[in-house]
């Protein structure tokens, strides 16, 4: 299993660091619930978890069993901060200095917790995640960089009620949103931990994707009409990401299909507003990330990559079709259809 120094390309310390055994300090006050050990080694509790938690909330299989795969397969750590620092930049919002940060669904949090502890200076961060082993690998490398006590691991539902409210300064969620039933909860769990003035960040897929969409079911209608088959690897990769993105456009919340899903939505910026002026948030900014002149050129081997073939290409006839949707639509408009953007909430003061 990669850890997280191999995905950062560093090397540990030589030796643990020693800390104390129990939860940091600044920490036990930003919980209202108490907790208990979930994983103890050589001495020290790694991961805590909620006593008595009643939760029902599940997670499926990649963030359990194959968490290994998963946190090695989607790890980005600078180009997460990247987008931290264009969240910031484009929408003028201010962290507190020294802040204290509730991260929801961080995974290994190679994707926020690292990148957060590059950006703010004295950042004490509350990691929370219903996978015990991927929090368990984000504990190690705190422990190996002697800054275990910066942060509390805790496996939990964040969506629950469990950490103090008007307690934190920022709240991230890196891709977490749209894993959920009811996003709506997500955001209200966000606003219900913030203190007033605070802001929360989430880096979120949106159905801007549609127009991916289009261009996958033009390639596959091309092939037919040609008698050109593409080869079966890319074939299956395009149709599978056709479903998906059908499946996660307006879905359909009462579906067995949409219940089934793993990630179930792409956001409209219409429904994040909505949902964020319904948690009681003042402030919405939609920033979207993709706006290249060839965007849609980068993404297509990307797409292919990540679907487990990253040794074929497409052909040239079906890559002049992706370069004309790029010729089509300006960097203006993908701004206005992103696939991905940074949700950037402020909560009003008191």
């Amino acid at each position: 299993m990669t850890s997280i120094f191999g995905l950062l390309g560093r090397k540990p310390a030589a030796q643990p660091s020693a800390t104390s055994a129990g939860l940091p300090a600044w920490a036990r006050p930003l919980f209202v619930s108490a907790l208990q050990p979930a994983l103890v080694e050589r001495g020290r509790t790694r991961v805590w978890t909620i006593r008595d938690d009643s939760s029902t909330a599940v997670i499926s299989d990649q963030f359990k069993a194959h968490a290994g795969d998963y946190h090695q397969r989607y790890a980005a750590s600078d180009h997460f901060e990247r987008l931290f620092r264009q969240a910031m930049q484009e929408t003028g919002v201010r962290v507190a200095e020294r802040p204290l940060i509730l991260d929801l669904g961080s995974g290994s949090g190679v994707n926020s917790v690292v990148p957060c502890r590059r950006l703010f200076e004295g950042a004490r961060c509350v990691a929370t995640d219903l996978s015990g082993e991927l929090l368990a690998m984000l504990a190690a490398y705190l422990d190996e960089i002697d800054a275990a006590d910066e942060a509390a691991c805790v496996q939990m539902d964040a969506m629950s009620s469990h950490v103090a409210p008007g307690a934190f300064d920022l709240v991230t969620g890196a891709a977490i949103l749209h894993h959920l039933e009811r996003p709506q909860d997500g955001l209200a769990a966000a606003a219900r931990a913030l203190r007033p003035g605070g802001c929360a960040i989430f880096f979120e897929p949106f159905d801007g994707y549609g127009i991916v969409r289009l261009a996958y079911e033009r390639i596959l209608a091309e092939a037919e009409l040609r008698g050109a088959p593409l080869d079966p690897p890319v074939e299956r990769a395009l149709r599978n990401l056709v479903i998906d993105i059908a499946a996660r456009t307006d879905p359909d919340p009462g579906s067995a299909q949409f219940r089934a899903l793993d990630d179930k939505w792409l956001f409209s910026g219409e429904r994040v507003a909505a949902m964020a002026e319904a948690a009681g948030f003042a402030r919405t900014h939609i920033v979207p990330h993709n706006a290249q002149p060839d965007f849609y050129q980068l993404l297509a081997p990307i797409h292919l990559r990540l679907a487990g073939v990253p040794e074929t290409t497409l052909p040239d006839w079906a890559m002049a079709i992706v370069r004309s949707y790029d010729a089509a639509l300006t960097p203006a408009f993908k701004r206005k259809a992103p696939l991905e953007a940074s949700i950037v909430l402020v909560k009003a003061d008191a």
